[in-house]
């Protein structure tokens, strides 16, 4: 056998990686302007990235303990201990043809942390979800995806043709596209059917929802019919599944999904073994697991959509009407005891939603309204009642909104200047199909497979404060944001990752920070994350950590 992994110390881990990262970072101008003065505009730019991040105190027992309730969502609090848990660097390159509205765009990122390449903290072998590895060592899909990857992000063409005086333009390749007014929570409007959520970055406060979209192989294009009015529309050719924090990952909370899964822990309602008080805890989870098999995709199907915009006078408003079809990209777990197996199963019925927007200037604030009706909408189910012999799940009709708001201000006492951004989401199950068991199990035939512990109804909102001050020193601008984001009523039933990581109830976080940036080139950043809410109620109210962060685009 290889020799296991070692985790050394944090100031061991941080030296190399951090002077690699900073010698990249002083290193001679990357942007290359590969064609100047030539009627092809050419342009490569590069961000490159370091950051760290370090958990203030070691893990709460409220939190990780009894092991018998909490073997599939602990091995994130666990792995992790108080100390390093980031070390990274990341790069970002971006490369850009264009002439007369015609072009090409390709789009890379790449990550390297030291942590997920080192031995882990984890100290309870008999609750680690892992199969492939040892107990405190990352799974090789962990590994790869939170700690060596690089990937294709943008690749497409782009142009645009008239057409009998209305411009057409479009967009061929795998790229982004968003409708709506989401700023943070686009997993509840119309972005979750357009653009899968990275919730990996979504875990980064503040992240905006363009920021955590992944790209997909589509066509788009757009329809300017008068200076006001245009028609938008897409397909999509491929499949993307949302990207869930990678098994125990520092911020994961769910060990049996996201990349680099392996096994899930099952119990009983009967008296056994498996989860029973009873029984030795050195015995009780023996064999009571299930191995982790993949993903089923099943039959592709195109995911599309159409829009029109519009401005209305008489509402001195920006107005937006949609109508798309998508496949869910959250899964459903399907258990088979009788093959000691799981897999994840996308949802077969695409999921339908017609919406509406508007946004306008209100005083100083331009706000923006996004509302939402999906029919067949995935709902959670009771574990254990999808499976081979009983695939059904459930689905139901749902209704979303969201109001954001976003305020620049100038000069006051305290500040030079200063931003006030925010959102409110909210949503509301108002059908639920009626789905039963059809073959016994852990229930009895006929038990209705909908979980009703869910809350049909979920309310989170976001508030950014970010006062700034100019030239504190020759080059220097220098801001405090001020991040706060509160789950009003969380456990939802329609998405486990609304309003944020883990659908806390009547929990959130607040992060502090200071930024610098040096000549509008170099930016830095040092915050302090604190999760706010009960254990029982706020999964991550254990995992308050500091981060670090400087980067700069060449």
């Amino acid at each position: 056998m290889n020799e296991p992994l070692r985790r050394r110390p944090a100031a061991a881990r941080v030296r190399p990686l951090a002077a690699a990262a900073m010698a990249m970072l002083a290193a001679p101008v990357w942007a290359v302007d590969l064609n100047p003065g030539g009627q092809w505009q050419v342009r490569w730019d590069n961000t490159v990235k370091y950051s760290a991040g370090y958990r203030l105190a070691s893990p709460s027992a409220d939190a990780i303990a009894p092991v018998s309730a909490r073997a599939n969502a602990d091995d994130g609090d666990r792995s992790l201990g108080r100390g390093l848990i980031s070390n990274r660097a990341d790069l970002l390159s971006e490369f850009d043809v264009q002439r007369d509205g015609f072009g090409l765009r390709l789009s890379a990122a790449a990550w390297y942390d030291q942590v997920y390449n080192s031995r882990n903290d984890h100290d309870s072998p008999v609750s680690a979800n892992r199969a492939s590895v040892a107990y405190n060592e990352f799974t090789p899909g962990t590994r790869d995806m939170a700690g060596r990857k690089a990937e294709m992000l943008d690749w497409f063409v782009f142009g645009r043709q008239d057409i009998g005086g209305k411009t057409l333009s479009y967009r061929l390749g795998q790229h982004s596209l968003i409708w709506g007014t989401s700023l943070f929570f686009g997993m509840n409007g119309l972005a979750k059917g357009m653009a899968p959520i990275d919730v990996y970055k979504l875990s980064l406060p503040g992240a905006t929802a363009k920021e955590t979209t992944i790209p997909v192989p589509q066509l788009s294009s757009t329809l300017q019919l008068t200076d006001d009015t245009s028609v938008e529309a897409y397909v999509q050719f491929k499949y993307r599944a949302t990207r869930l924090h990678p098994a125990g990952s520092y911020l994961s909370t769910t060990d049996m999904l996201g990349a680099g899964a392996e096994r899930m822990f099952i119990g009983s309602p009967t008296a056994n073994r498996c989860g029973n008080t009873a029984v030795p805890i050195g015995q009780r989870f023996s064999n009571c697991y299930l191995d982790y098999t993949g993903m089923d995709e099943g039959g592709e199907r195109h995911n599309f959509g159409l829009a029109l915009n519009t401005r209305s006078e008489w509402l001195d408003a920006d107005l937006g009407f949609y109508a798309i079809s998508y496949r869910d990209p959250g899964q459903i777990i399907q258990t088979s005891t009788a093959t000691g197996t799981y897999r994840l199963i996308v949802p077969r019925q695409p999921v339908q939603a017609f919406g509406a927007s508007a946004s306008r200037l209100i005083g100083d604030a331009n706000v923006g309204l996004e509302m939402s009706i999906r029919n067949r909408q995935p709902l959670a189910v009771k574990e254990g009642v999808v499976t081979p012999a009983d695939p059904d799940y459930v689905t139901g009709r749902t209704a979303h909104v969201n109001l954001s708001w976003t305020m620049v201000g100038g000069k006051a006492a305290l500040w030079e200047g200063a931003s006030l951004v925010g959102e409110f989401a909210a949503n509301q199950v108002l059908d639920i199909d009626d789905v039963r068991t059809r073959v016994a199990g852990r229930y009895a035939v006929g038990t209705e497979k909908v979980n009703r512990e869910r809350r049909g109804s979920s309310a989170g909102l976001r508030v950014i404060f970010t006062p700034s001050w100019y030239q504190v020193l020759p080059g220097l601008d220098v801001s405090t944001p001020v991040n706060v984001g509160w789950s009003f009523r969380g456990n939802s039933m329609i998405d486990t990752s609304f309003p944020f990581g883990g659908s806390p109830d009547r929990g959130g976080e607040l992060t502090l920070g200071l930024t610098g940036v040096y000549l509008n080139k170099w930016t830095f950043n040092l915050s302090y994350i604190n999760y706010l809410g009960r254990y029982e109620r706020q999964p991550l109210a254990d995992r308050d950590y500091m981060r670090f962060s400087v980067q700069s685009t060449f």
